[in-house]
Formats: structure tokens, sequence, C-alpha cells
């Protein structure tokens, strides 16, 4: 017992010296900075003026477009690079894959504090089926085709006649409230008050018009709280409106806002000027291109795979880029942007290089006369009493008219000749894509509003009489990776089939790509956790609200220094 005695006071002793050390060791204090959440305010300009704020209106117009995504929410959203996530609801797809079962989130509800149920959804559906209401005609005709069952307050099913793996790009409409729009019919809908004062589902809620001097300038936004997704970090939003961007930047400069929503090419050094303001750039998804008439008899060169090389070869793009569009834009070497998901980042970019586009030419059978001057009327390649000349129709603008003319000197150089036709853009698609009224044409192609890369209604064969296969590439291995791609859901699986057609393509070269435009954002660097990736559309921009914030706090953390 003694024994154990000492042994117990030798324990407390050794206690109370460990007590004693880490009482008198030092600790360190570190200082950071954290974002304060839920205060704050930014004021963004933008070109232009507000119509209608109805998501099935929007897409008539960009500042529709930009206040609708903050105001209105849908079944799924789109991350940065175009994959489908949650957002009002989540959802399972049937082993058949022709049923997309939707749950919402149980505590979604609208601005005004009714709870939004599946009777919105269906309410809104019958609204995109209705002819009288003017929604894009794909958006119409795919809906007219799917069967819709709602099985509870949180429930609702989508059967569609056959797997359409691109099905989830169209779910991502904005709801509308159907106790707020009760005894609206769609003729009365375009005109109805709703459509100015908004009641929505998303992070922001309609809180008011500004106006000054009789006219509306702008509009202010609050943050709404019951929003399901991540929370807005901002308190308030406001818009100001205005006619054209010189207008725009000079509020920019004065102060009267912190932001503005696209800068133009022309306004980009004034913009750059403007102290304590970030720039954005973004590649945009669109791209421009020449389509090569492959179904055209008196074209025979435009079937032959080196003759298209060749012309690909043969243009200097990236002087094009960079003296024509001064930097702002990328050469394409694809026909999915590099802003999604299914884009091929191993895909070569074919450099500008004549010598090997005329020593395919040669190859092919395409030969120059002879004694004949590089420039002249008479330097053109010619092959079976058929000169290498066409005619190459674009829009009558200021800047397809400088790109169209550069591809004119690039080809002339290599004995191709090409005549200028510049048309009406508005009659482009109509009068000569449709139709297939052209030899070459050159065209803006978009793809904003349309998160799924899907090629298939441009490039697959059975499009090349009466879809949009303008160029008419009737390519049986393309067309089978594009089907392929269109009939499973695992987006990896469907990543791999695209890369394999984005890598026919680049062999094939069906159409001329030229480049990718770029888009610039400006947000005064007031505003922090500001960040912009890849777009589907410019109010992508906003996708990282949740993150901006203009007000900090100081957290002190002590710890024991080692």
């Amino acid at each position: 017992m003694k024994h154990l005695r000492w042994q117990a006071v030798i324990v407390a002793l050794g206690l109370l010296l460990a007590v004693a050390l880490l009482a008198g060791q030092s600790r360190t204090r570190t200082v950071t900075e954290e974002p304060v959440p839920g205060v704050g305010k930014y004021t963004e300009a933008l070109i232009g003026a507000p119509r209608a704020i109805n998501p099935l209106f929007a897409h008539f117009n960009p500042v529709d477009r930009d206040l609708a995504r903050l105001i209105y929410s849908g079944l799924t959203k789109f991350d940065t690079y175009g994959r489908p996530t949650p957002d009002l609801a989540n959802w399972y797809i049937s082993e058949d894959l022709l049923t997309y079962t939707f749950i919402l989130k149980p505590n979604a509800q609208w601005h005004d504090g009714q709870p939004l149920t599946t009777e919105d959804v269906a309410f809104t559906l019958n609204l995109l089926q209705d002819p009288l209401v003017p929604v894009p005609a794909d958006v119409k005709q795919l809906w007219q085709t799917v069967t819709v069952a709602v099985t509870g307050t949180q429930t609702i099913a989508f059967t569609l006649p056959e797997p359409f793996a691109p099905f989830l790009d169209y779910t991502a409409f904005g709801i509308l409230p159907k106790h707020a729009l009760d005894g609206v019919n769609a003729a009365q809908l375009t005109q109805s008050q709703f459509n100015l004062q908004p009641v929505g589902s998303g992070p922001f809620r309609f809180s008011r018009w500004l106006a000054e001097g009789g006219q509306v300038t702008g509009l202010q936004l609050a943050a709404f709280g019951g929003y399901v997704g991540p929370k807005p970090g901002l308190a308030e939003l406001e818009f100001r409106f205005y006619s054209d961007a010189t207008s725009a930047l000079a509020a920019l400069k004065t102060g009267v806002v912190q932001g503005l929503s696209r800068v133009p090419t022309e306004q980009l050094p004034a913009a750059a000027e403007i102290p304590e303001l970030n720039l954005y750039t973004t590649v945009e998804p669109k791209y421009t291109l020449i389509f090569l008439n492959q179904r055209d008899e008196a074209l025979p060169f435009f079937k032959e795979k080196k003759v298209r090389q060749a012309l690909v070869l043969g243009l200097n793009r990236s002087q094009m880029v960079s003296e024509i569009l001064h930097g702002q834009a990328l050469v394409a070497n694809s026909p999915i942007p590099p802003s999604s998901w299914a884009y091929n980042l191993a895909l070569p970019n074919p450099a500008f290089d004549p010598t090997t586009a005329a020593k395919l030419l040669d190859e092919a059978g395409w030969a120059l006369p002879p004694d004949v001057v590089v420039g002249s009327p008479d330097y053109v390649r010619a092959k079976n009493e058929v000169t290498l000349a066409f005619t190459l129709t674009v829009p009558e603008t200021a800047l397809h008219q400088s790109v169209a003319e550069a591809v004119q000197a690039n080809w002339a150089a290599l004995g191709v000749q090409v005549e200028i036709a510049p048309v009406d853009p508005a009659t482009l698609r109509s009068q000569y894509l449709e139709p297939r009224a052209y030899q070459a044409l050159m065209a803006d192609y978009s793809l904003a509003g349309t998160p799924d890369p899907d090629p298939y209604p441009l490039w697959h064969e059975t499009q090349v009489e009466s879809g949009q296969n303008y160029s008419g590439w009737a390519d049986r291995i393309a067309s089978q990776f594009l089907e392929q791609a269109r009939i499973t859901t695992d987006i990896a699986t469907r990543a791999r089939l695209y890369q394999n057609f984005q890598n026919r393509f680049a062999d094939q070269v069906p159409a001329v790509l030229l480049y990718y435009p770029t888009y610039t954002y400006a947000v005064s660097s007031a505003i922090n956790g500001v960040r912009v990736g890849p777009l589907t559309e410019p109010s992508d921009r906003f996708a990282g609200l949740p993150d901006w914030y203009t007000e900090t706090r100081r957290v002190v953390v002590e710890q024991p220094s080692p």
C-alpha cells in the first residue's frame, strides 16, 4: 500500500508539471478576413430595356433573359460546362431511358410565400405547348411529344416516345406560379401585368422599378431568403438601362453603375483605362463558319476531301483574329465550343500552311495554268475544264465583309477564285440556307440557351434534305457517333462519342470553321468573389453570384505555438 501511494504522488506531480508547461506555452493569434453574406449592393448597366420579364418570352430580349435568370428557377440548371444539375428538383431516369421523374425539393416556395408544387410545373408546361405562346419551335415541338403525369404535389413524370439524351436541356425552363396567373389564357399572357411585376422562385425577387422624368430607368431586385439553392451573397441588385454601349460606359466611368453587362470590342481600350475596374473575358457559345454546299452539282470540288482540307490550311485565321477582331476571338477547330463538357481538348488546331494547302490541291489534280502571275485574274486552278471558283455569300456587315475579304485574299493566293456576295443578314437563313441556294456561305452559328452540345441537327445525314445540315455532309461514320450519343444518358460515354465525332469532323472538313468570338464583362473591384467561367449564354455570368460580396469581417483564431 505504501508503494502504491508513492506511485500516485509521482503521477500527480507529473500532471501538475504538464499543466504548468501548457499554461506557460505561448499562443499564436491569426487574423483573417471572411465575407459577410447577405449585405451589400451591386449596380449594373444593361444595354437595352425589358419588355416582358417572363421566362416564356425571355429568348426575344437579352435584358429579359438576364432578369429572368435571377428571378425564376427551373427544375434543372447547368454548371459552367453545360452539365445538368438540380435546381428546384432532383430526378431519376427509368431503365428504358424513356421516363424522367422529378422530385421537387420540399421547401420550394414562391417569392410571395406560397408553396411551389408540381401543379405549377404542369401549368407552365401547358403554356409551353400552347400554339399561341411564342416560344422557340423546337421547344414547343419537343414538349408536344412528351406525356406529363403529375403523381403528387412533389413528383412529376415525363415520358418520351424514344430515348433522347439531350432532354434535360429542355427542363431548365423557368417555372411560372399558377396561383398568380390563374384565369390568364395564353393569348392574354403577353400583355399581362404579371410580366412587369414578376413573381418567381429564384435567388432574387422583384423589388421595384426606378423612373426619372416619367421614364423607366432601372429596376431593383432583393435577395430571396427562401431560395432552395445557394443563398445570394449580396442583399440587393440594381440594373440601369441604357440605349447603347457608349452611354453605359459613361455611367461606369462616373460611378453611377459598378458593372457593364457587355463591353464591345471598340469600347475595350476605354474600359481598360477606368481605375479599379476588372475585365473578365471568356469564349461565347457560338462560332463563325463557312458552309460549303456539297449538294451543288456545279461545284464538284466541294465533294473532294483534299480540296476542303486545303481551304482550311490556306486560311490565316490567327491573323484575322488579331487584326480584324482585335484579338477578341479564338481560332475555331470544332463545331462543339470549348465551353462545353463535350469539347475535345486533344483536337489539333490546323495552322496556316499554304504550302501544304497547295500540295493537296496539286495532288487532287487542281492545277494552276502555266506562266500565270500570282494575283492576276487568270491565276485560278482548274480540272476537267472546271475552274476552282465559287461565290461566297456573306452577311452585309462591316465585320463579315472584312473577314470575307481576308478569306478571298488567302484563297486567291492558292489559285482559288472567290466572289463575295453581301446579303441582308435577316434573309440569310430563309432565302439562302434553308433552300440551299448558295455555293459557299459565311454565317454565325449560336448555341446560346442550349447547354447540351448535341450536333445532330446540323451534321447528321438525315438532316441534309430538309433539316439544318446545310452543307449536305452525308457521312455514315459521323452520323453513327451522333446517333449513339443521343440514346445514352451517361455523360462520360456521350463525351467519348462526341470526341470521336469531332475527330471525324476535323479529318473530313465538311465546313470551314473560322473563330469563336469572346465575351467581356466589366465589374468594379469593389465587388469581390467575381468569377466568370465558360458561358452557355451571357446571363451565365451570374452563375457565381452566391460568392459575390462587398464587406468582410475580421476573424481571430488562437492556436498554441508549436
